[in-house]
């Protein structure tokens, strides 16, 4: 790859200190004029500058990792708005779109002692387990899209927004096996009338956490949820694991307003989580829908080389 420098492996630097993630990338792209009848990663080729604009953006933030315009991009996602075809050319857009800002960055900085990564976005596959789509056909989409972007530059994947354990032990079993990079794996909890935490098809966190574990995920966390709700998750996560603990949560409860999907959360709100995110044990922090670079900027400020205490 064309990268600048040589920088240290993501799992050392996890190791030592807190690590800022970047945000929101559907949601910018909606204040950018992304229609519903658009897919994101389409925005790869369409847009390319929007999608480096926004890199950059997160990079000046003082986003550590910036993930890839690739969520949606599995051939079985796409299939359902006739674009399985594009499979390989948004893949390896992301990851070059991504690489592009962030040489830019470091060329501009000239800063080679504040190391940056990126990181390829793999999120489900917008179908039902075992009903519409076997085993054999997650592995399948997994590999293809792992294979394009670690060919493509990413320096680890984040399999993120993940509903289903099932799906979500396949994706990192074979992103793992086929390109052997650092994973970090997240999934989506919602509280129930019990007052528990579980995944829209059941997963309880101890499951959640056994089984990325269990695949060799390097990090586990949370995504796309309630700040608040979240701190707890990640306290529960915590009792269970010593892994590096992700937390990116959304800016508040969506609402539409003229049309468009608006967060009700503003910088200044979710950064009042901060401290009872860092003493519930998350680690990697940064945020999901809704979020901004001016919050990501909050985080960084804060956090950024802070070392990690001992346990």
């Amino acid at each position: 790859m064309d990268d600048i420098r040589i920088k240290p492996p993501i799992t050392d630097l996890m190791e030592k200190e807190f690590i800022v993630l970047d945000g929101a990338m559907g949601t910018f792209l909606q204040e950018k004029g992304l229609s519903p009848a658009e897919l994101p990663e389409e925005w790869n080729l369409s847009h390319p500058e929007i999608i480096v604009y926004i890199h950059r953006a997160y990079l000046d933030a003082g986003a550590q990792i910036i993930e890839t315009n690739s969520f949606g991009a599995t051939s079985l996602k796409l299939q359902a708005k006739g674009k399985a075809h594009l499979v390989q050319s948004v893949n390896r857009a992301a990851a070059r779109l991504a690489r592009d800002a962030l040489n830019t960055f470091m060329r501009e900085s000239g800063d080679s002692a504040d190391p940056r990564y990126i990181g390829g976005s793999v999120g489900p596959t917008g179908k039902i387990f075992e009903m519409d789509l076997s085993a054999a056909d997650v592995e399948k989409a997994y590999a293809e899209q792992g294979l394009f972007l670690a060919e493509s530059g990413v320096d680890l994947f984040l399999v993120e927004t993940m509903l289903d354990m099932r799906e979500a032990e396949i994706a990192v079993r074979t992103l793992k096996r086929e390109t052997n990079l650092p994973i970090f794996a997240t999934a989506v909890f919602n509280k129930t009338k019990k007052g528990e935490y579980r995944t829209l098809f059941g997963d309880t966190v101890e499951d959640a956490v056994a089984r990325y574990k269990d695949t060799g995920a390097q990090g586990v966390g949370v995504n796309c949820g309630l700040i608040g709700e979240y701190v707890e998750v990640i306290a529960k996560m915590r009792e269970q694991t010593r892994l590096p603990l992700l937390l990116y949560p959304n800016a508040g409860i969506p609402v539409l307003k003229d049309g468009k999907t608006k967060f009700n959360q503003t910088p200044d709100q979710m950064i009042l989580y901060l401290d009872a995110s860092i003493e519930a044990g998350a680690t990697i922090i940064g945020g999901c829908c809704g979020t901004t670079p001016a919050y990501i900027s909050l985080i960084a400020n804060r956090i950024k080389g802070r070392p990690l205490k001992t346990p």
